[in-house]
């Protein structure tokens, strides 16, 4: 196995935990656009049914049937969700330390979010924390969000890396899928271990301390 050269963390709920109330957005999202004749179906069952991305890539196929610009109004709903729920994220000093480590073993750092990219270059500007990175992918920097791997190839090309010398950190299913997606191996950090077979992925490392990444790493 190649000695990992790389890693790629995302972002909300795993570098920094912010407040962003996926459910309401995807709700509202689909609200807006039902307005304009797309039904995504019951409320309820939208945020189960659908990721923000699946909703904006069917709107963006209604905007180039109709000559619509309705995907820029729910990006910037998107936004407005995102910003409210960043004014009072929290940041372990565990990721500090963490970040600092793997710098300085010579380990490159890299970050892909789903999330706009102003914004998120706003709380690592706030946080001091946007030395540690030498890549930043945001969603504005990509045709396909996750769980796309276009991010991750982005990165990989980037570098000029192979898939097995990387490994992506992440929160979420679609963390995982995007780096099953690349070929590159997905640590899943959260308490509970997802579903690998419900959500269709495969995990090669949990843990549910960010710090013991660190540990994951050094077995390698």
């Amino acid at each position: 196995m190649s000695e990992i050269k790389a890693i790629i963390f995302d972002f909300d709920n795993t570098l920094v935990k912010s407040h962003i109330d996926f459910p309401s957005m995807k709700i509202s999202m689909a609200q807006q656009a039902k307005k304009h004749g797309l039904d995504f179906g019951e409320e309820k069952e939208i945020p189960h049914k659908f990721t923000a991305g699946n909703i904006i890539e069917k709107v963006k196929e209604y905007d180039e049937q109709n000559g619509t610009n309705l995907a820029t109004q729910l990006w910037n709903l998107v936004e407005k969700f995102e910003r409210e729920g960043m004014e009072d994220l929290t940041i372990d000093s565990d990721v500090f330390s963490l970040l600092e480590n793997l710098q300085n073993q010579g380990i490159i750092l890299c970050l892909f979010t789903n999330n706009a990219k102003k914004p998120t270059l706003e709380v690592l500007q706030l946080h001091d924390m946007q030395k540690y990175f030498q890549i930043i992918v945001a969603r504005e920097d990509v045709l396909q969000m996750k769980p796309d791997s276009e991010g991750i190839d982005l990165i990989l090309e980037k570098l000029d890396l192979k898939p097995e010398q990387v490994i992506l950190v992440g929160d979420s299913w679609v963390d995982g899928k995007a780096a099953n997606n690349a070929n590159v191996r997905f640590v899943l950090f959260r308490e509970e271990k997802l579903d690998q077979e419900k959500y269709g992925i495969e995990i090669w490392k949990h843990t549910n301390s960010i710090i013991d990444v660190l540990s994951i790493f050094k077995e390698e």
